[in-house]
């Protein structure tokens, strides 16, 4: 699940490249870098997402509007067990079984892996751990499994690969010094001069195959990185574009 703290963490990132970006060819400085940035940062260092291990993501539908309509989650017995609704006044607010949390409450149990109940930028995708013949058993948090009927329009079924390939398409970060970009997967790694200053960079994906992420890096290289190996996430991705 992706906190609030790491939310803002993002949002902070992503304004932050683009000022000092823009810095850096106004003033003519190299220490005013995205490099600098991402790599500099005591505040908020590189942290990869967490694993993932499902089958694949169960995410909103296309035409929800959650600013008109609460998401609900119902047990298999048809019990309210989450229920996420947009209130003027409050903005983002969840009701866990029964009991109700402003959005940045980080004491909310309700963590599913993805979940930023910023109004502006919603954001909610269930990791699905099983399917069957009706049903699609997902992770609410890090104990709780719920089921979410196949016909439930509200929702719908998103390979991890797309899902990954949505969340870099404008940027995501990696550890080139243990995650070198390479020719292809598995082939040639591709060296850069700023290497020996720099570990943490940034790409853009182009495609994504399997375990293999292709992106162009913020020095116009193109290779391909491990985006994961196993379950184990190895990139930062910007959730709050």
């Amino acid at each position: 699940m992706v906190s609030t703290n790491v939310f803002k963490m993002r949002l902070v990132i992503l304004l932050g490249t683009l000022f000092l970006t823009i810095s850096a060819f106004g003033q003519n400085r190299k220490d005013w870098t995205q490099l600098d940035f991402l790599n500099k940062d005591s505040e908020y260092p590189f942290v990869t997402e967490n694993d993932i291990s499902g089958l694949c993501f169960i995410i909103l539908s296309n035409n929800f509007d959650y600013y008109k309509n609460p998401i609900i989650i119902r047990s298999t017995g048809n019990k309210e067990i989450v229920r996420i609704e947009f209130i003027d006044s409050l903005g983002m607010t969840t009701t866990f079984k029964g009991q109700s949390y402003r959005q940045f409450d980080n004491k909310n149990p309700f963590k599913p892996w993805l979940f930023l109940d910023n109004s502006d930028y919603f954001r909610l995708a269930f990791e699905c751990v099983d399917s069957t013949g009706t049903h699609y058993k997902v992770r609410i948090n890090e104990k709780e499994l719920v089921s979410i009927n196949k016909n439930n329009k509200d929702f719908k079924k998103q390979e991890t690969s797309d899902f990954v390939n949505d969340w870099t398409s404008l940027g995501c970060d990696f550890d080139r010094s243990t995650n070198p970009l390479r020719e292809t997967p598995n082939g040639k790694i591709i060296k850069h001069a700023d290497q020996k200053d720099y570990k943490i960079w940034n790409g853009e994906s182009i495609e994504v195959n399997r375990e293999w992420i292709k992106v162009k890096t913020l020095k116009n290289e193109i290779g391909w990185i491990r985006w994961r190996s196993g379950s184990k996430v190895l990139i930062r991705m910007y959730f709050a574009c």
